[in-house]
């Protein structure tokens, strides 16, 4: 790692390293990743290589790569499948188990999970939740680096920060009580290390009249607290799901949204030729 830091700079052989180090050393890996990127981001922005230079399209198409442009990225089964327990197997007690559990034939399956967590104990999955919490809130700072140097061309992130999202609810759920992410402490343990001065990351501790939210971000952000106080309290009501889903979906674009809808393309452009828009080629799923 230090000598992607200190030598090669490389977009290409970071997104290599993020999928690897996921796989192999869980969300701690990949925190490690997006650290270093974050830093390279911040501090040595001129030097940053890349499998092409002609434009930022091109050159950051490795990180769009890992996302998915229209459909899922190299990243987000990876992400699916790393264990929501702290010390476990990638593979084993995954987001596709929690999400599984849910069925009302699953309820084996749900019980494993939970004695799973249990033998865990609060205080390590509260650090599990912290390194996926860590994981989003520098990701997200790498996003807006990337949208700030590269505006339009700015490589696509809803998909890894939605399954980022859904695992941190998935590891809340099963007993990481910790709520307060992992902004704060991590971006401005970076900054230290790298020179430049990180912005400072909002907590929100309160639910605020509505009249007083100022943004859409806020909005949800409130409705996210909502999600988590039904976490906490009613643990197996389906009520947390249902809202921390409305957020995510909230946050997509229109063409996101409608083919997680309508996974058919054929429903898909029958949907846009009623709304009066011409079905895209990007959009047909094909």
């Amino acid at each position: 790692m230090q000598i992607i830091y200190s030598e090669s700079r490389d977009v290409e052989i970071l997104a290599w390293l993020a999928e690897a180090e996921l796989r192999l050393k869980g969300f701690l890996g990949l925190r490690e990743v997006y650290r270093v990127t974050y830093d390279i981001f911040c501090n040595q922005w001129d030097s940053v290589r890349s499998i092409s230079d002609e434009d930022d399209d091109e050159r950051f198409a490795p990180f769009a790569g890992l996302n998915g442009i229209g459909s899922e990225g190299t990243l987000i089964q990876p992400l699916r499948l790393s264990s929501l327990i702290p010390g476990g197997k990638f593979g084993e007690n995954t987001l596709w188990d929690f999400q599984l559990a849910q069925r009302s034939s699953e309820t084996k399956r749900k019980e494993e999970l939970y004695n799973a967590a249990s033998e865990a104990g609060i205080a390590a999955m509260s650090t599990h939740l912290a390194q996926v919490n860590a994981c989003l809130s520098l990701f997200d700072e790498i996003s807006m680096i990337l949208s700030q140097k590269c505006g339009a061309n700015a490589p696509a992130s809803s998909n890894i920060r939605n399954a980022l999202i859904e695992v941190a609810a998935a590891i809340r759920a099963l007993g990481g009580r910790d709520e307060i992410p992992a902004a704060v402490g991590e971006i401005a343990r970076i900054a230290e290390d790298g020179g430049a001065p990180a912005q400072p990351a909002v907590q929100k501790t309160a639910i605020k009249n509505p009249e007083e939210i100022a943004s859409r971000d806020e909005a949800f952000e409130t409705l996210l607290t909502v999600a988590r106080y039904f976490r906490r309290m009613e643990p197996h009501s389906p009520i947390s799901l249902a809202i921390e889903t409305l957020v995510r979906r909230g946050r997509m674009d229109f063409s996101e949204l409608l083919a997680e809808l309508l996974p058919e393309a054929q429903a898909r452009n029958a949907v846009l030729t009623a709304a009066g828009i011409k079905p895209g080629g990007e959009n047909n799923g094909k």
